[in-house]
């Protein structure tokens, strides 16, 4: 028995829609469809907690897209980005 709970159920998700990792999905159609994940962020300096939420997105579907936030975007919520845009 596990008794290891997993990510999808530590965030209260359903673990029936999520199932296993890299798995696939059917539709009512019968065919499959592969789970895409998205996830963004400002990653001016990338570091562990970045990595590590970066590892836990992936682990909740078959393939993870990520985002660069704009620089706009990051000086209204956080103030001046480390590195601008170009630089990400």
């Amino acid at each position: 028995m596990n008794l290891i709970p997993s990510f999808p159920a530590l965030l209260g998700l359903s673990t029936s829609y999520f199932g296993g990792i890299g798995s696939f999905h059917k539709r009512k159609s019968g065919r499959k469809r592969r789970i895409r994940f998205y996830m963004d962020g400002c990653f001016d300096l990338v570091h562990y907690g970045h990595a590590n939420a970066l590892r836990q997105a992936k682990a909740l579907g078959d393939e993870l897209v990520v985002g660069v936030v704009n620089d706009e975007v990051i000086v209204e919520h956080k103030g001046p980005p480390v590195l601008n845009m170009e630089e990400r």
